[in-house]
């Protein structure tokens, strides 16, 4: 039969660090994108003309999701294609990881 023991998360982490033992963080999986069929819905207007002759003519746009310390976070860019600079990022907190 097997002793099972009480022992302090302090203690434990005090053994890991002499050890030279670090944890592993799993992390939990977060749908972000919802699949659909868009093939009937978006168009290309673009017709692979990059480069516009005039300022505020094409704008585009990306969406991307980044894991830190403090969770889940959405960032959004907006670039002008005339001048391919940046007119816009936007962060938002999406989800938190429970500590």
């Amino acid at each position: 039969m097997e002793r099972r023991r009480k022992i302090a998360v302090k203690t434990v982490a005090n053994y890991m660090r002499q050890m030279g033992i670090k944890a592993q963080r799993v992390k939990p999986y977060a749908q972000t994108t919802i699949d659909s069929d868009f093939s009937k819905e978006l168009h290309n207007i673009l017709q692979q003309q990059f480069n516009p002759e005039q300022p505020d003519a094409v704008w585009v746009s990306d969406i991307t999701y980044i894991w830190t310390f403090e969770g889940l976070v959405y960032l959004t860019s907006i670039m002008d294609l005339y001048s391919r600079k940046s007119l816009h990022g936007y962060s938002t907190k999406l989800w938190e990881h429970p500590m």
